[in-house]
C-alpha cells in the first residue's frame, strides 16, 4: 500500500515582479494552506507573499530527504498580455 501527498503553489508572473502564493496541501477533495509554513518560507525575503518564493521546491527537497518519491509538474496560463499564472503541483508517494 502506498501513501500519497499532494501540494500545489500558484505563481503570478508579471513583467517586474513574481507573486508566490502560500503553498497548499490536499485534504481529501479540497486544498488548504499548509500548517507549518515555516518549513518552506524563504528566510531571505522580508515582505508579504515573497516569504513563499520557491516554497514548492523546498517542499520537494524536504520530502525527498525523508525518503519520499516526488514528481513536480507545472502548467502556465496567460491571464492577460503582461501576466502569466504558473501552477506548480507536487505529488509525493511512499510505499509502506
Amino acid at each position: 500500500m502506498s501513501r500519497i501527498v499532494e501540494l500545489c503553489q500558484l505563481v503570478a508572473r508579471a513583467i517586474n515582479h513574481d507573486t508566490w502564493d502560500i503553498p497548499k496541501i490536499s485534504d481529501g477533495d479540497r486544498w488548504r494552506n499548509i500548517e507549518n509554513p515555516n518549513l518552506v518560507e524563504n528566510p531571505n525575503r522580508v515582505n508579504g507573499h515573497d516569504f513563499f518564493e520557491d516554497a514548492i521546491f523546498r517542499a520537494k527537497r524536504i520530502m525527498e530527504r525523508r525518503g519520499w518519491k516526488t514528481e513536480l509538474t507545472d502548467t502556465q496560463e496567460q491571464c492577460h498580455e503582461h501576466l502569466i499564472y504558473q501552477h506548480f503541483r507536487l505529488r509525493c508517494w511512499k510505499n509502506s
